[in-house]
């Protein structure tokens, strides 16, 4: 069922009423558009006003206080632009001793939440054998991935841990899409799997493994013997690793094979 309310975290930021966009994100007060993602990645917690300024303005001298109330509503009336003078809002909630929070009060979607129920959706049917259905959440997952989470907030330290969390998600997506193609024997999905993970981290020995392999598996010794060359070069000029056991031992594969 559609919620009243929609936002969107991975990609530009963007929130929808109604199907209907809520203005221009790039407009307005960037504090408010700043508070309301740091609400919706923590529905229903409660910070006090220090805390929120210095999520806010980190750092920042003077009157946080005051600057922190006028944020507040302005986001009142992005979110709410029909509340009357001192109408309380249905999501932006405080109580007398500072404490304010955020209810979503079931009426918002977000990407971000979406993500969660996508991960345990891939991790229940992997875990149940149904490879086409955790392929397909694994896909849906990453198509969010792809699209960096926040990008505009990139160097906001309050974001940080967010963004480290799904960095790991999207790792472990990626691994787990490689390893799903490679049991299906979905070769050509497997090698594409695994050349985006080197893309993103060129160290990852299981994803040049199995572009090694997959080359194996098709019969270009060529490309199997570049593949391990360029791996283990690299992790001997760039770390000053020796090849692992395992590497060794593919080695060895590739040796018998040529």
């Amino acid at each position: 069922m559609r919620r009243e309310y929609e936002a969107w975290l991975f990609g530009p930021f963007r929130v929808h009423r109604a199907g209907t966009p809520l203005g221009d994100p790039r407009r307005g007060r960037a504090s408010a558009r700043t508070l309301l993602k740091w609400f919706l990645l923590n529905p229903g917690q409660e910070f006090r006003d220090s805390e929120l300024s210095d999520v806010l303005w980190p750092g920042s001298p003077g009157n946080r206080a005051n600057r922190l109330h006028v944020t507040q509503h302005s986001l009142r009336r992005i979110l709410e632009p029909e509340l009357a003078t001192r109408q309380p809002s249905r999501f932006i909630r405080s109580d007398p001793n500072g404490h304010y929070w955020f209810d979503p009060s079931g009426c918002w979607w977000t990407d971000a939440e979406d993500v969660v129920q996508l991960s345990k959706s891939a991790c229940a049917a992997r875990r149940a054998g149904d490879t086409p259905a955790a392929i397909a959440s694994y896909e849906r997952l990453l198509a969010y991935y792809d699209q960096g989470f926040l990008p505009e907030e990139v160097y906001h330290d309050a974001f940080a841990p967010f963004r480290a969390a799904h960095e790991r998600g999207h790792e472990e997506a990626l691994l787990e899409l490689l390893r799903l193609h490679r049991r299906a024997g979905h070769l050509y999905e497997a090698l594409t799997c695994a050349m985006r993970i080197l893309d993103r981290d060129p160290y990852a020995e299981e994803a040049a493994t199995a572009v090694v392999e997959i080359h194996l598996q098709q019969g270009s010794l060529t490309g199997a013997v570049a593949q391990l060359e360029q791996f283990v070069g690299l992790l001997q000029e760039d770390l000053g690793v020796p090849p692992s056991p395992e590497l060794r031992a593919l080695w060895e594969r590739v040796r018998r094979a040529r």
